[in-house]
């Protein structure tokens, strides 16, 4: 199907398949600034774009739904090198950090000054409720147009954007810029997906059903014999390199306990296989073809049920110290099953995994036995909340 319209002021006349949404379109005609961080479920706001001057979500329109109109994207901001003065300000005013919605609010706020040029703190509210910002919270956007009305009106700031100290120093106590904040505000190439060349494959991972199994067989002949597959990667190939759940190795210091493939999985949803193909099409019809055997085991979903005694045990593996290994290393892993794998520790962090215990901290201020022992009363209870993240990214107050 041929789309034509207009591109940030450019008439496009461009090829887009049956079905293709307009993110997908604006990507391939190299608009890298409409993101997409919410696998286009319209919640984030990242692929937001300008239609006939409407905000909208790009990844929730079809690429037929563009035709005829006028489209803005977020890259349509700056002029060449040059920032605009929201986009600048943004930087000012320490928005820019993962900086992944910052392209569309900034155009946005562009859009919002466009036709308010003095707007109040419920209209910048208004018109950033359509973006997820999870790095830096809102207030500071508040600021950010404070100061690019500011520049517009005189031509530099006048409003005091943070304080400095420790004169001796450099960068400590300075409100210096992100390093990488100019780009990443425009939108110009800084992430992997920004730099995926053109007739790059896709990858489709298979994934288990299960909380907790063994993989004792999987086929994969006639996937590998299916139309356009590359590769399929499976606990066989993988490379045999251990890392922490969360992707980071040495020196992170959180014990390594899987690969990018395991003989165990571990969880609903575990990764068991990648299908690599030339278009992601072929790389799901593929996937359909592969079998894989499972052995069940019983899963562990609480920490009390992990924490009894008889529980199941969810990393069994063998276990490696790079340093700091204990005495009693090669007892410890007698007869451990080779399908779990192993845990690599940088350094002993009395962790215990035949009892579900990564790692483990012990201390106390005083003689608890004696407090316990002289109190009037003494309450047991337990208590559960609701899960909290401890450590936000980048608190402004």
């Amino acid at each position: 199907m041929i789309v034509t319209c207009t591109v940030n002021g450019k008439p496009v006349r461009a090829t887009a398949d049956a079905g293709e949404s307009l993110r997908g379109l604006l990507v391939a005609l190299g608009h890298f600034a409409v993101r997409d961080s919410d696998d286009a479920e319209g919640f984030t706001g990242s692929d937001t774009v300008l239609m006939d001057d409407k905000p909208v979500y790009a990844g929730l329109l079809l690429a037929a739904q563009a035709e005829g109109t006028m489209i803005r994207t977020p890259d349509s901001l700056a002029r060449g090198a040059e920032l605009s003065i929201i986009q600048q300000a943004m930087i000012d005013a320490g928005i820019v950090q993962s900086a992944y919605n910052a392209p569309a609010a900034a155009l946005l706020l562009t859009w919002l000054l466009e036709h308010n040029p003095q707007p109040t703190r419920e209209d910048i509210k208004e018109v950033l409720s359509g973006i997820f910002i999870r790095d830096t919270g809102y207030e500071h956007y508040f600021l950010a147009v404070k100061l690019a009305c500011e520049m517009r009106d005189h031509g530099s700031y006048t409003t005091p954007i943070s304080p400095s100290f420790r004169d001796e120093l450099t960068y400590v106590g300075k409100p210096k810029a992100k390093v990488d904040g100019r780009q990443l505000v425009a939108g110009w190439k800084s992430f992997v997906e920004d730099r995926v060349e053109p007739g790059a494959c896709a990858l489709v991972m298979l994934r288990s059903p299960h909380a907790h199994a063994y993989v004792t067989s999987i086929d994969v002949a006639e996937a590998e014999k299916m139309p356009g597959v590359v590769m399929i990667i499976t606990a066989d190939n993988c490379p045999d390199v251990y890392y922490m759940s969360a992707g980071q190795g040495n020196p992170e210091p959180s014990p390594y306990d899987r690969r990018l493939f395991n003989r165990k999985v571990r969880h609903v949803g575990d990764r068991v296989a990648a299908i690599v193909a030339e278009t992601e099409e072929q790389a799901l019809a593929a996937k359909a073809k592969i079998r894989v055997g499972y052995e069940v085991l019983k899963p562990v979903f609480t920490v009390e049920e992990a924490m009894a005694p008889g529980a199941p045990v969810v990393q069994n593996g063998a276990a490696e110290y790079l340093s700091g290994a204990p005495a009693n290393l090669a007892e410890y892993n007698r007869g451990v099953d080779p399908r779990e794998g192993k845990v690599v520790y940088c350094f002993p962090l009395h962790g215990d995994n035949r009892h579900n215990v990564a790692a483990a901290a012990h201390g106390a201020i005083g003689d608890v036995a004696k407090g316990f022992a002289e109190a009037d009363a003494v309450i047991e209870r337990t208590y559960q909340s609701s899960q909290i993240q401890c450590t936000p990214l980048e608190p402004h107050v």
